[in-house]
């Protein structure tokens, strides 16, 4: 239906039969109810109905069925307005908040779940920060352990370099042991009879006398006797030269 007939004709042939008339009033909310309403039907009686002089009221005044006609129509379009919008509504908002309820309890499960998980990871994190302090402190130790043994391995290849160096050493100590008991009695008179002369009579007192008392008297001593590498040694007689002192034998 597009275009709907108001006329007073049509009006007067709807209510011909007052029982079916009233049948049809009666029976109108399931229509709606069905959907077989049109919504321009309503719109069409929108403006009437908002007028403040169409009320039950004001047309009893005129005719009682004219008033309970207008209080019937009244009460049909705030039905369907429920029904077509209100109830809609309602019902969407029902849905929502079921809906809601099923998000809500997904959302607590969910962080629930989140929740577990993070216990779970911050167990799982302390181990393995435990086993990487483990892991760094094996490091550690193995770094140690290696360098200890390279510092090992140095030290048996610098001691294997210096048993020749030992072996002359020993050799020579014991050379030095048997000549040592002459060597010092000639440094201990050098220093008590020859210190005051001159290097001429020092050496002619050591040569034609000390030497040959040695000799008669079978007295061990070095080869070549010199009383300074008994009486001080090279790092004194440097230490002397950095002092600014001279460093000639005389003066030693």
């Amino acid at each position: 239906m597009t275009d709907l007939d108001t006329s007073w004709k049509t009006a007067q042939k709807m209510m011909g039969n007052p029982v079916k008339f009233m049948e049809g009033l009666l029976e109108y909310a399931s229509h709606i109810d069905a959907g077989r309403v049109p919504a321009q039907n309503f719109a069409a009686i929108k403006e009437l109905v908002d007028r403040p002089d169409f009320n039950k009221e004001a047309l009893n005044v005129k005719s009682l069925a004219a008033g309970g006609v207008c209080d019937w129509i009244k009460n049909i379009y705030a039905y369907y307005d429920v029904v077509v919008n209100v109830e809609p509504k309602k019902l969407a908002v029902a849905k929502a908040k079921e809906d809601l309820a099923v998000a809500s309890e997904k959302k607590a499960t969910s962080e629930a779940l989140v929740a577990e998980l993070n216990a779970k990871l911050a167990v799982l994190m302390s181990e393995y920060n435990e086993a990487m302090a483990k892991k760094q402190k094996a490091e550690d130790t193995a770094a140690y352990c290696a360098e200890r043994l390279s510092r090992a391995n140095r030290l048996v290849g610098a001691l294997g370099t210096e048993k020749d160096r030992w072996g002359n050493a020993i050799v020579t100590l014991g050379q030095e042991i048997e000549v040592v008991t002459g060597d010092v009695l000639m440094a201990s008179a050098f220093v008590s009879y020859v210190g005051p002369f001159s290097k001429k009579y020092r050496e002619r007192i050591i040569d034609e006398m000390f030497i040959k008392f040695f000799r008669d008297n079978n007295i061990p001593a070095s080869a070549e006797i010199n009383p300074l590498r008994i009486l001080c040694d090279e790092a004194q007689v440097a230490q002397w030269g950095n002092e600014k002192l001279p460093s000639d034998s005389v003066s030693v």
